[in-house]
């Protein structure tokens, strides 16, 4: 009969302080080891899910997937209420206490010095959209390539009138996509005022957002605490302007700090 003996440390994040208070932050087989000053938030797991190769086999499992992840980031999210962390990528494991220990010690310096400089800051995403039928029906106040030729078509007689036409049809992806670059330096300008720190995303081409729109940012920002109100105040004061082109911001948050800390030694 086939034992499922749990032997491997999974490990969530890293904190420099006690956490003695916490009620295991949503999982009951959380633990904490101290090492060299430093507590680290772990849990045994199976080799059935987590060796190398099983873990493969495992990523494939949409359910599974969005199962552990989302117990990953809740049990850092909960430490994080109460505690400054670095968090660890999902799915990462030590085959012993042993070689969890032997790295955290081998780079504790880095980490205190990490979990020093995000104390009191979080990280928050933000990802904004254009509605490209929106900026359709006022591009003659959004363009003034677009007015010119609006102008010209009014003027001309039928046959110019028909050529002008097909110009505008030419030209209008290029002028939205001009709208889009000279929109999304000015909204990124403005909510990059307050953080410490950003770090900008590849724009993704998909729908995969409920906003209705065409992406022009991704990107997240470490952010002070106290700052957090006015962060929230300047990204609700661009909608309001910029509703004419059907601007919509997705800010989320706070994130763990993943943007912010390099473990890939």
């Amino acid at each position: 009969m086939h034992v499922n003996h749990k032997t491997l440390l999974y490990i969530y994040c890293v904190t420099c302080e006690d956490p003695s208070l916490q009620s295991h932050a949503g999982c009951d087989e959380l633990f904490f080891l101290e090492i060299n000053g430093l507590y680290a938030a772990v849990k045994y797991v199976s080799e059935d899910d987590y060796s190398e190769v099983n873990i493969k086999k495992r990523l494939s499992d949409e359910s599974w997937l969005d199962a552990n992840v989302r117990e990953h980031l809740n049990v850092i999210g909960l430490i994080m209420q109460v505690n400054t962390v670095i968090p660890f990528n999902f799915g990462t494991v030590y085959k012993s206490e042993e070689g969890l220990k032997s790295f955290i010690c081998k780079y504790a310096n880095d980490f205190k010095t990490g979990l020093r400089y995000l104390e009191n800051k979080e990280e928050w995403s933000v990802k904004a959209f254009c509605n490209k039928q929106k900026i359709i029906e006022n591009i003659v106040l959004l363009s003034q390539n677009i007015a010119d030729i609006e102008v010209q078509i009014r003027e001309s007689s039928p046959g110019k009138a028909y050529i002008l036409k097909k110009k505008k049809a030419d030209i209008l992806g290029k002028e939205i996509n001009n709208i889009y670059n000279t929109l999304s330096k000015h909204v990124f300008t403005r909510i990059n005022e307050l953080p410490d720190e950003y770090r900008l995303h590849a724009i993704s081409q998909e729908k995969v957002s409920e906003s209705d729109g065409d992406m022009i940012i991704n990107a997240t920002f470490l952010l002070r605490k106290e700052n957090l109100g006015n962060f929230i105040k300047t990204t609700d004061s661009l909608l309001v302007e910029h509703e004419d082109i059907g601007l919509s911001l997705e800010v989320t948050g706070p994130w763990p700090p993943y943007s912010f800390v390099n473990l890939s030694k």
